[in-house]
């Protein structure tokens, strides 16, 4: 009897734990595919490559590109902008780029805003002339019934250039590319600078075709979608 009671006792422990790993393996099979289609779902899809000063995309992250003329891709939109003011003029600069694995174009968009000042004059009825003087049945009066206040005109003209220059500084390496349209081609070299970089903001320098030099920088997220990208 002891004998046929630890047969079945081993036989049903065999049972259970044979059980417990095809339960095992059905939860792994089954939750595998739905986290890779819950990432999938997750990365953002943007219908086309354009740059445009009022676009409205998702910033600094990866994203899939479904263009009508340039296909589909994996990609990431940054967005950088700062003023320069000299005299009465404040410029304000916009530097939009879209990196992709073979390639990362530029928009160089500029809004000047030139203001000038002048005085204008008002009457205000709330100042009080004041008597100082009675002659020959007239009254003397001083005080100016008018107020002065400035008054601003400002022209904006926005302005795009073409960069044919692109210096990317990653740690103590400068790498420098040559493109055309503000659009350069991304060797496997710089892929993997790229992809190897820390993540922190990165210093980058634009050359426009008239010899401007434009300093601006790349965000700290868009170095981390870098690692998907390259």
């Amino acid at each position: 009897m002891n004998k046929i009671s630890s047969s079945k006792i081993s036989y049903l422990t065999k049972q259970i734990f044979l059980l417990s790993l095809a339960v095992a393996n059905v939860s792994i099979i089954g939750i595998v595919p739905s986290r890779i289609a819950q990432a999938a779902q997750e990365i953002p899809v943007v219908s086309s490559s354009a740059l445009g000063q009022n676009m409205d995309v998702p910033w600094s992250r990866p994203v899939k590109i479904n263009d009508p003329f340039e296909g589909s891709y994996l990609g990431v939109f940054d967005r950088n902008y700062f003023y320069r003011r000299f005299l009465n003029n404040n410029v304000r600069f916009e530097i939009l780029s879209l990196w992709r694995p073979n390639s990362v174009r530029f928009l160089l968009a500029s809004r000047e805003r030139n203001c000038a000042y002048s005085t204008r004059f008002s009457y205000n009825r709330l100042l009080t002339r004041r008597v100082i003087a009675y002659r020959g049945r007239k009254y003397l009066y001083t005080g100016f019934p008018y107020t002065s206040f400035p008054v601003s005109r400002c022209a904006i003209a926005s302005n795009t250039q073409n960069a044919v220059k692109l210096f990317i500084r990653t740690g103590e390496q400068v790498y420098q590319l040559d493109g055309r349209n503000s659009t350069f081609a991304i060797n496997p070299d710089v892929a993997n600078a790229l992809r190897s970089t820390p993540i922190e903001n990165v210093q980058i320098r634009l050359v426009t075709e008239s010899g401007e030099t434009i300093d601006s920088e790349i965000g700290r997220g868009t170095v981390e979608a870098w690692r998907d990208i390259y």
